[in-house]
């Protein structure tokens, strides 16, 4: 797929790898629209939104759609991830963060792919539905189960989108980029067995995946543990479990 003059929405696009994502991206021609939570109120390229809170995905999407007379990409690139350690009983504070993150990582990436397709498959083909999950979808660590879990099912909801597109829409593809450790405030702090990606790297990665046709793109660490899991599961896990 060639991005050069795609209309492009990517949410969570005002910092760490949406933020460097839409610059990629509008460097390779492509008209892009993001959104997130401290977006400027009179950006021309930027919707403020909680995404969190329900129906925000979709006016997102209508937002995008007026300010770029359609889509042809949409990249579900906003997450956030909390530590919850439910063992300890119904914190409050937790459980409010936990639904947060179920809101953000899973719920606005199902009412995004419902409000976009419409769109994606006016502008197929060379359409795509693309979101980034992460290596924790595979293999979990203990200090972020719900982070994990909705990682997990982004990485299921897309199979099944896939097969629903196929039958439906075949010319909209739909797509998942599986990003390591990304070296973005949501990380600081934390370390794993790979060093970090840069934002920059992080989005050159994504946008490669995107132009071409594999349905799950693995970058950087992603590729030696999506490898690693298939040989030697219980290792894969125990490497990312105090991750």
């Amino acid at each position: 797929m060639n991005l050069s003059s795609k209309r492009v929405l990517v949410t969570g696009g005002t910092g760490g790898v949406g933020l460097a994502l839409a610059d990629h991206l509008g460097s390779l021609g492509a008209a892009v629209v993001t959104c997130g939570r401290s977006a400027p109120p009179d950006s021309p390229h930027a919707v403020r939104a909680d995404l969190a809170v329900p129906g925000e995905a979709a006016r997102v999407v209508a937002e995008a759609v007026g300010r770029l007379g359609g889509l042809d990409i949409v990249v579900a690139n906003a997450g956030v991830q909390h530590p919850t350690p439910l063992t300890l009983g119904p914190d409050p504070r937790t459980l409010a963060l936990a639904r947060q993150e179920i809101e953000v990582n899973l719920a606005s990436v199902v009412e995004l792919a419902a409000a976009a397709w419409p769109h994606l498959a006016e502008a197929a083909p060379g359409a795509a539905f693309v979101a980034v999950t992460s290596g924790l979808a595979f293999a979990p660590k203990q200090s972020a189960p719900v982070y994990c879990a909705t990682k997990a099912a982004v990485h299921t909801l897309l199979e099944s989108l896939r097969h629903q597109a196929r039958t439906a829409t075949p010319g909209v593809r739909v797509q998942e980029i599986v990003l390591p450790l990304v070296d973005t405030a949501m990380t600081a702090g934390r370390e794993g067995p790979a060093k970090k990606l840069t934002p920059a790297a992080a989005a050159a990665a994504v946008a490669r995946g995107m132009a071409g046709r594999r349905p799950v793109v693995p970058v950087g660490a992603t590729r030696a543990l999506l490898a690693l899991l298939r040989i030697a599961p219980p290792v894969g896990r125990r490497i990312l479990r105090d991750g």
